[in-house]
């Protein structure tokens, strides 16, 4: 497993790579790895030659309010756990991916809007434009992201498809802990009392499912939905609604392509999942 640490270096492997007819892809991340960083690679076994795992704490992606500063950076720890799957080739660790005077980003729209930008309104520019300058980085063919950043993915899936390029974009399914809390590097924040509490999302998010499935009024639905969240111990809601999977626009009723969309804080941390429902 070679670990590459600028762009120069990853173009020269990715060359070889393809001038040997190999398809290449990768798994982005920004580090702190979990199982569910780690499931991706199983998603990319057939599907590609060479598996590139990227590294890399996107600033773009982070207010000034944000956590940039402490997010963990743990890349001992995430070469030994990339080394046991035996199926990462390489992790791409740049150190810089914007030099002095950078002034390009992408700013989506569609899809983008709505949700997260509604609290996070700078978000979607900075994943646009880093994932933009991972796949031409990397030489990607294919690229797998977890659909628990359901909107995240459905950005890049807009993104390939109104700038034309030419990267397979794969979903890989939520990975959740025993008690259904879904896996994330920012669980870790959680305290104890907090983490007891965390899983209660997912039993409501189910719950909530069952009866939008049994012709419940929808906005009667949520609105009990959130009480009950609320009273379980979370902080606030920033949102928690019903969606068309594909648009994400809003579900007044059961549809075949139904989704649920949550982003809710506990204490210090903002837990995000979705449900098909």
């Amino acid at each position: 497993m070679k670990i590459l640490r600028n762009k120069y270096e990853m173009a020269a492997q990715f060359t070889l790579w393809k001038k040997a007819g190999l398809r290449i892809g990768i798994v982005p991340t920004m580090g702190n790895l979990h199982d569910g960083h780690l499931s991706l690679l199983n998603s990319l076994e057939g599907r590609a030659d060479k598996i590139v795992t990227t590294i890399y704490v996107n600033p773009l992606q982070f207010a000034p309010n944000e956590d940039f500063n402490v997010y963990p950076r743990t890349h001992e720890q995430d070469f030994a756990k990339l080394r046991e799957t035996g199926k990462c080739d390489a992790i791409f660790l740049p150190e810089h991916m914007y030099e002095e005077g950078h002034a390009t980003t992408i700013h989506p729209a569609g899809v983008a809007l709505g949700y997260e930008t509604e609290f996070r309104p700078h978000f979607f520019q900075g994943v646009a434009t880093i994932v933009h300058k991972l796949f031409q980085q990397t030489g990607a063919d294919i690229a797998v992201f977890g659909e628990k950043d359901y909107q995240q993915l459905q950005v890049i899936r807009q993104m390939v498809a109104d700038l034309d390029l030419s990267v397979e974009i794969l979903a890989s399914p939520t990975i959740r802990e025993t008690d259904g809390l879904a896996m994330s590097s920012r669980n870790g924040y959680l305290a104890p009392a907090e983490r007891q509490i965390a899983p209660i999302l997912y039993q409501i998010m189910q719950e909530t499912a069952d009866q939008i499935r049994g012709g419940s009024p929808v906005d009667t639905v949520l609105s009990q939905a959130c009480n009950n969240i609320l009273a379980s111990g979370f902080s606030t809601i920033d949102y928690f609604r019903y969606c068309n999977a594909q648009t994400l626009a809003k579900a007044d009723s059961h549809i075949e392509t139904g989704m649920l969309l949550a982003a809710i804080h506990l204490g210090k941390v903002r837990l995000i999942d979705q449900l098909k429902v």
